[in-house]
Parts: structure tokens; sequence; C-alpha cells
């Protein structure tokens, strides 16, 4: 399908726009949730979700190589953000939990996320954030297509 010139500048203009408001929110989100740059912010959400997650499994979530991750949960187990222990199943695996700094950062970064979504979605009808959702997901999808 062919876009209009017109279109790829006015898209150009809203994508930049998006991103600048995200990478905003991301940094308010990080100062209230003890100072966590963008990179701590996903590895705590990631950690969040699962409550105990493989190392492993957080560098392929990230698309990290180890040792960056690894330079990441230091830093967070130094702030007392997480913490590590060996899996029971085989100590080779380390798994990373929140510690209790973590799941109050955690927690605050889930409310930050809940209001900036009641914020936008709140100026739409039912319809309209359905179709909104929906298109947001496409858009993720078209651009992680390499």
């Amino acid at each position: 399908m062919n876009v209009r010139d017109e279109n790829n500048d006015k898209f150009i203009v809203a994508l930049f726009s998006l991103t600048q408001a995200i990478k905003r929110e991301s940094e308010n989100c990080g100062k209230a949730c003890g100072g966590l740059n963008e990179k701590e912010l996903v590895v705590v959400y990631l950690v969040g979700q699962k409550q105990n997650i493989k190392m492993s499994e957080i560098a392929a979530n990230i698309d990290a190589p180890m040792s960056t991750l690894t330079n990441i949960v230091d830093k967070l187990v130094e702030k007392k953000i997480l913490s590590r222990e060996h899996s029971t199943e085989d100590r080779r695996v380390i798994n990373v939990l929140l510690d209790a700094a973590g799941v109050k950062a955690y927690k605050t970064m889930l409310n930050q996320k809940k209001n900036i979504s009641e914020r936008v979605l709140s100026q739409f009808d039912e319809h309209t954030q359905d179709f909104v959702i929906k298109h947001m997901h496409a858009l993720a999808s078209s651009l992680n297509k390499k």
C-alpha cells in the first residue's frame, strides 16, 4: 500500500512526539521508583511480574547480553531492589527476586502505569479505547518487524 508523503511527515512528527512523551513518563516513573533508569525499570517490571525469574530469562526478554544484565542486576542488588538466589534444582542457575525496596518500587511503577493508562484512555469511549489499544499493538508489531 502506498503512503502519501504528507502522511509520512505527519506520522514522523506524531511518533517523535509520542516517543518524547513516553520517555518523559519513564523518567518520572524512574524517579518515583527510587532513581531507576529505563533498563532498571524494565528488569524490575519483569521480576515483579514473574516473582522469581532466571537471569537468562531476563536477558532474553530485554534482548541484552548476560554481561549487560549482570551489571544492571548488580546495581539493583546494591540498591536493595533485587536479590539473587541459586536455584535449588541446579546451583548454576541464578534466580532473581524483588527485595523489600523492589516490591515498593514495583508497586509504585504499577500505580504510575495505571495512572497513565487512565489519563490517556479516559479521553475516549469504550469502543475507541479498544480501537486505540488494538492499533497500538499493531504499531508495535510493525516497528518490531525487521
